[in-house]
């Protein structure tokens, strides 16, 4: 999850909407067949899904076998494969997996990589998500592995920013209230996020992060990997806020819904760019964009600034082509 390219203008007008907003989607978005918040959210059901975007079903099989040099990497260093057969043990200088170390892991990485299904599963059914997009957001994101980056300010399987702390505490109230209360109890949070003091959002952010913080000295290779479950049931959460902020912004550009304009299938392009890049990047693009009623043309109105935005979202498909 890149940093967030948010105006504080853009900020401001997106908090005064999520107040009119958040409640009513939240209440439609609980109705069994409505297909979930991102469906509502999109404003129509359609008429077909593609693969990609197909809910959980009994029959739904997660299991890749992709090659990742960073897990590669992060498994070696950590001593969770041995690579003393290797030069270096498996590392370069810069730390990164040599070639003798990317194979010497290989069964590791495939192992690895697929240890996370059964929770991707239940908490994209849970969250009535696609559970093909909320593991490539964390191959993309991670590569699987759960510690955090802190330099980067990238937490977790999902690589949670305070940007998406921000964005999943203002979107999802339900989540807001599990957060809030772990620091202040019921009384404490009778206020929305957004209208509370800036030291307060800031604890809260910071208390998002810590709790998906798999960081562990005495675990083997140095994970809890049950917090990395934790931070996939967070990043749905936040894949479901950024569906609704998606909306907003969307409506805000062009004064319409997304489904009158956009195919479901582009409208999660959008969503995912937007949890990437952030809201600013997405309202511009679609400001400067003549005609958003493809993810085409919306991608090729990024800025210089937001183009990473367009490049992720060629990253998720690579992840989901099988």
């Amino acid at each position: 999850m890149a940093s967030r390219a948010w105006s504080s203008v853009i900020r401001i007008l997106l908090a005064a909407l999520t107040v009119m907003t958040t409640a009513s989607w939240e209440t439609t978005s609980v109705k069994a067949d409505s297909g979930g918040t991102c469906q509502t959210a999109y404003g129509l059901t359609p008429t077909s899904i593609p693969d990609w975007l197909i809910p959980v079903s009994g029959n739904t099989n997660l299991a890749t076998a992709n090659r990742y040099d960073v897990l590669a990497a992060e498994l070696l260093s950590s001593g969770l494969v041995d690579g003393i057969s290797c030069p270096a043990q498996g590392l370069n200088p810069d730390g990164s997996a040599n070639g003798c170390g990317i194979e010497h892991s290989k069964d590791q990485v495939l192992t690895w990589q697929n240890q996370f299904d059964s929770v991707i599963l239940s908490s994209s059914q849970a969250a009535e998500l696609p559970p093909r997009v909320v593991k490539a957001v964390i191959a993309v994101e991670s590569q699987f592995w759960p510690a955090a980056n802190w330099t980067l300010g990238e937490i977790g399987l999902g690589q949670m920013t305070t940007y998406g702390a921000d964005l999943v505490l203002m979107w999802r109230p339900a989540y807001f209230q599990t957060i809030c209360r772990q620091a202040y109890g019921e009384i404490g949070c009778t206020t929305q996020y957004q209208f509370l003091d800036s030291s307060t959002q800031y604890l809260l952010r910071g208390m998002v992060l810590r709790d998906i913080e798999a960081t562990c000295p005495n675990c083997p290779g140095g994970v809890d990997l049950e917090k990395g479950n934790q931070a996939i049931r967070v990043l749905t959460e936040t894949l479901n806020a950024s569906c609704l902020q998606s909306t907003r912004i969307f409506n805000l550009a062009t004064g319409k819904q997304p489904a009158a304009i956009l195919s479901y299938d582009d409208y999660w392009r959008l969503v995912l760019a937007n949890y990437h890049a952030g809201a600013g990047c997405v309202y511009q693009a679609l400001r400067k964009t003549g005609n958003p009623n493809s993810w085409k043309n919306i991608a090729a109105n990024f800025s210089c600034g937001c183009a990473s935005g367009a490049e992720y979202i060629r990253r998720i498909e690579g992840q989901i082509k099988p």
